[in-house]
């Protein structure tokens, strides 16, 4: 089950987790939030919450490294775009879209474990039909 990891950032920059007692890097909150863990992220200076930047911090950071997460035209359409227009597109359709991706990927690599699992399944149905009947060891010969 997710939970929720608590950060504070200090005024020198540094992310602290609580729940670990330690300083953390952007990279160990990404390995984090990958694990399927949410964060908040806690400005000690100002008492706001900067979750937002943070995890846009972590996402630039890739990008810097060559992960190649945004294609540049996506950028330049976000910049150019009306405010609200962006707001409700990064709210509701693309939350949703990625939503229904990740569901239907998660659907898909089940049903391929699946398939995989059951590969023996004609082979075994055969076996369970021929003993369930009395074949097994009788099975006639041409030399009859």
């Amino acid at each position: 089950m997710a939970k929720e990891v608590m950060l504070k950032k200090y005024t020198n920059r540094r992310l602290y987790n609580t729940d670990e007692g330690r300083y953390i890097k952007l990279d160990e909150i990404g390995d984090i939030i990958r694990q399927g863990n949410d964060i908040k992220v806690i400005d000690t200076k100002t008492k706001e919450d900067i979750t937002k930047q943070i995890l846009a911090q972590i996402i630039l950071e890739e990008e810097k490294n060559k992960k190649d997460l945004l294609p540049k035209t996506l950028l330049y359409q976000i910049i150019r775009a009306n405010e609200d227009f962006i707001r409700d597109f990064f709210e509701n359709y693309l939350s949703m879209t990625m939503e229904s991706y990740l569901s239907y990927r998660e659907l898909m690599e089940k049903k391929v474990k699946e398939m995989s699992d059951i590969s023996r399944l004609p082979y075994e149905m055969g076996e369970i039909f021929m003993k369930s009947f009395g074949f097994m060891g009788k099975i006639p010969s041409d030399k009859t």
